[in-house]
């Protein structure tokens, strides 16, 4: 028999309920008629790095080492990409099998590379910027078996994204879609599964770009509804779990924190004649995705251009990824990475008295600032700015020296360039905290509950009766269960964390970034 948890990345409730009350979904309106579902509530910020570790370990991000997709090292002053390697913690997977009951995981982004580390029992098939024509799978030789079994799979979508139609991104998602569960279906039928995991990644990509297109984007769930349907049917499953690691709300706002943050002289760049170059002569980044497109070489272009190749680019917007930027370390202050975490250059301030007061003094200054800063149309930017002890848990590794929470509707992005406000790029929609949680089958209670992403590991753990491991943030959640999980003491296990395999290995994941449009 085979627990499968299916995850929605960015799915929400406001889209998903309505649809399946009107009969739409009707495979997600057995699961909310016949389980428990509820609001899901993601970690800060709530992005994909690290929001998906945070749900497969049952820890915050300052138990993993990880932010946000890019790092800052202190020590070197430099920016690096994160990927599998980076995060210090196992994950709940690998402590089924270390009981014996082993697991498969499909398209789960933070997977890649698949390779990272060995784990006995589990089958990684890596999710993006994984590659099919590279390592793909944990172990290697996975890879020969499940393009047999699933010959068209592939990791990352074969089109331009911006020059894409809805009616193209639509078809796209159903046949990635259909990839995803077969490869799920593969695990359990012929490589014994007990428990399976895929990610549908492109709902994201979908949600980011078509909300003002629902007709387009249920049109997708359909899809998603039609295998969930033939999934509940499965006779070896004993129970199905749907998650999210994060929800998604209509952009209202636009607020670039490192523009801001330039105009106040806190981050300082050095000239960049080639970006500028390359504009004048109408050479964009726009531009050059159109022409790939054109002429059909999209998978090549990916795998022969370079990420310092097409950092190069400079976007019709104006905008330029800060991974990208000449900053001049010397007399930058701050720097924020993605949507959140916002870290002070301490080196700046070694001419201090007292350094160490100095940048404390600077940082509490900046908390102020952004408290009291306001959209044009007199909305808060940020609901909050925290300092990450309240929010993190452990040593915090690498960790910001503040950690913003965007007013739901704000959407953030860590680039440069044009207006600090109003500038939308082909983004609609942006992330939000409140995801989506639901689950269904054998010894899996009725009704509503709401959950933390750090909630899940242990309560799948604990609902396949292995022990927990006693460093999780998160909680076993006796109202998702029923029978004997329900009723039967938690037994605590052995620490899961360890330390990070390798750092800076990310050159892929900013490649994929760009693809996606999370960098300009």
């Amino acid at each position: 028999m085979t627990v499968y948890v299916v995850g929605l990345d960015g799915a929400d409730w406001s889209l998903l309920r309505p649809w399946a009350n009107a009969g739409d979904l009707p495979a997600f309106a057995r699961v909310l008629d016949e389980g428990v579902d509820g609001d899901l509530q993601s970690t800060l910020p709530p992005v994909t790095f690290p929001a998906w570790k945070c749900y497969s370990t049952g820890k915050t991000p300052g138990k993993l080492g990880v932010y946000e997709w890019y790092a800052y090292d202190r020590d070197d002053q430099s920016l690096s990409a994160n990927d599998a390697s980076d995060f210090t913690s196992r994950e709940y997977w690998e402590v089924l099998a270390d009981h014996g009951i082993d697991a498969g995981v499909v398209n789960m982004p933070t997977t890649h590379p698949a390779n990272a580390r060995e784990m006995d029992g589990v089958d990684v098939v890596a999710g993006s910027p994984a590659n099919e024509r590279k390592t793909l799978t944990n172990p290697e030789s996975l890879k020969r078996d499940l393009l047999d079994a699933v010959p068209e799979y592939r990791v990352k979508p074969d089109l331009v994204l911006d020059e894409a139609s809805p009616d193209e991104l639509v078809a796209e998602g159903k046949r990635l879609f259909d990839q995803r569960f077969d490869a799920a279906e593969f695990l359990a039928d012929e490589r014994d599964r007990d428990l399976v995991h895929t990610t549908l990644f492109f709902t994201d990509t979908l949600q980011h770009r078509l909300w003002d297109h629902p007709e387009h984007l249920k049109a997708a769930y359909q899809r998603i509804d039609e295998r969930l349907g033939e999934l509940l049917e499965r006779d070896d499953a004993d129970a199905v779990f749907l998650m999210s690691d994060h929800g998604f709300t209509e952009i209202d706002e636009i607020f670039l924190p490192n523009q801001w943050l330039a105009e106040r002289g806190d981050l300082v760049f050095a000239e960049d004649g080639t970006r500028t170059l390359l504009s004048t002569v109408g050479l964009t980044e726009e531009r050059l995705k159109r022409v790939v497109d054109r002429l059909g070489l999209v998978s090549l272009a990916q795998r022969l251009v370079p990420k310092s190749v097409q950092g190069l680019f400079p976007s019709e917007s104006g905008r330029v990824a800060i991974q990208d930027a000449a900053i001049d370390w010397t007399e930058t202050k701050a720097i924020s990475l993605g949507r959140g975490p916002v870290y002070v250059n301490h080196a700046a301030f070694a001419d201090a008295d007292d350094p160490a007061a100095a940048a404390d003094r600077y940082r509490e200054q900046l908390t102020e600032d952004l408290e009291a800063l306001e959209t044009p149309d007199g909305i808060p930017v940020a609901s909050a700015v925290h300092d990450p002890a309240d929010v993190y848990s452990g040593d915090r590794e690498r960790g910001p020296d503040l950690v913003v929470e965007y007013t739901t509707g704000v959407d953030a992005p860590e680039s440069i360039g044009g207006a600090v406000f109003g500038e939308q790029t082909e983004w609609l929609a942006t992330h939000r905290r409140s995801g989506i949680f639901a689950g269904v089958g054998d010894d899996v209670s009725e009704g509503s509950a709401d959950l933390d992403l750090y909630d899940l590991a242990p309560t799948i753990l604990h609902y396949l009766d292995v022990p927990v491991p006693e460093d999780v943030d998160g909680d076993v959640r006796r109202d998702v269960l029923a029978g004997d999980p329900a009723d039967r003491d938690v037994e605590t296990g052995p620490p899961s964390a360890i330390g990070a395999s390798d750092r800076g290995a990310g050159e892929e994941v900013e490649e994929t970034l760009r693809e996606l449009g999370y960098l300009e």
